[in-house]
């Protein structure tokens, strides 16, 4: 069997059927160490693939993501690069005493150093965010921050940063879920609800029977992919 699939393998007939992991690090000027990114590629990326950055929740590292869905085949079945980063027990946002903890600058040097490592040459209408718990009130926030950067964004169970700029996050896809027994932040996505709608800002809220854990993201983190997938593929 083994013999069969090398020979298809050279003929081109053999796929393989998940995608690749990696890990990449670089010297962080934003937090003046080592920033450490997990990256999921499809095998046969090119310079124009389109990447999804996800932001892990409070006080996990840049792997969290892997532990609750197989990026690699997620990465392989999309045609879509995963980067996976994390601020650790801090905000994904810049912090003016504390100049190593400027983590809305650290996001934006993991885009700019991973695409330049992997050769990925494309704009924000091919680039999304996401993330969960604090990752994902962060991913709202940088796209509210950054909408040159970011075309869309997801949020799983996100927190509720209040510094958003709501005119920014115009004429971009943004999609939140959240479980009805969530006790940490159904409340405040409720009023971020509220708001977006109030500001008459496009977007997708859904509640879902669950909590604030795995077991509600491993549902529903697939929903948001192809949410974003569908954004940032055109299809």
């Amino acid at each position: 069997l083994s013999l069969l699939a090398l020979l298809f393998s050279a003929c081109g007939l053999f796929e393989p059927d998940t995608g690749i992991s990696d890990s990449f690090t670089f010297q962080s000027e934003a937090i003046g160490i080592t920033g450490i990114a997990a990256v999921y590629y499809p095998e046969a990326y090119t310079s124009s693939t389109p990447v999804i950055y996800l932001l892990n929740g409070w006080g996990t590292d840049a792997f969290a993501w892997e532990t609750g869905i197989d990026l690699t085949m997620e990465a392989h079945k999309r045609d879509i690069m995963f980067v996976s980063l994390s601020a650790e027990s801090n905000l994904y946002m810049n912090n003016s005493s504390l100049p190593d903890k400027n983590y809305e600058d650290y996001v934006l040097e993991v885009v700019e150093q991973v695409e330049a490592e992997y050769g990925i040459d494309i704009d924000h209408t091919s680039r999304a965010i996401c993330g969960i718990s604090n990752g994902g009130g962060g991913a709202i926030y940088l796209m509210s921050r950054h909408p040159d950067v970011f075309s869309s964004c997801g949020s799983l169970s996100g927190t509720y940063y209040n510094q958003i700029n709501f005119n920014n996050l115009r004429n971009h896809g943004i999609r939140i879920d959240v479980g009805t027994e969530d006790e940490v932040v159904l409340w405040d996505l409720q009023r971020l609800h509220n708001k977006l709608s109030d500001e008459r800002i496009n977007h997708d809220y859904y509640e879902h029977s669950g909590g604030h854990n795995w077991d509600f993201w491993k549902k529903y983190c697939t929903k948001q992919f192809d949410f974003l997938e569908a954004s940032i593929s055109g299809s």
